[in-house]
């Protein structure tokens, strides 16, 4: 799959010590080649921290397998919270064309994906 970035939540003044502070990001085919193209450190998150994957062409990055290490958090502290991932893909224009124009009710309640 192609994969344009991963955007984390996390919020410093809930969590405070469980608050990431740095994070790696990893990417590969399986566990055993997994290779880091990203390190992330963050100064008290409060929402969305969005992190770009590119390759060194400045490409999306194809992969299989993506590990999100948390490195350190802030105060030192020993657990995390994480309280949402999510990982976006590009949208290709022409993927969306070939969803089939509905006209009755029944059908165009099921032409989106939710």
């Amino acid at each position: 799959m192609t994969i344009q970035d991963v955007a984390i939540y996390a919020d410093y003044k809930s969590d405070e010590s469980y608050t990431p502070s740095r994070i790696s990001v990893r990417v590969g085919n399986h566990f055993n080649d997994l290779q880091e193209i990203e390190i992330v450190d963050l100064n008290e998150p409060t929402g969305w921290v969005v992190i770009p994957l590119n390759d060194v062409n400045d490409r999306s990055i194809r992969t299989f397998m993506v590990q999100i290490a948390v490195l350190s958090n802030h105060q030192n502290g020993r657990d995390t919270h994480m309280r949402q991932i999510k990982i976006h893909s590009p949208v290709n224009e022409g993927s969306l064309s070939k969803f089939p124009n509905f006209t009755s009710v029944e059908c165009s309640q099921y032409s989106t994906i939710r």
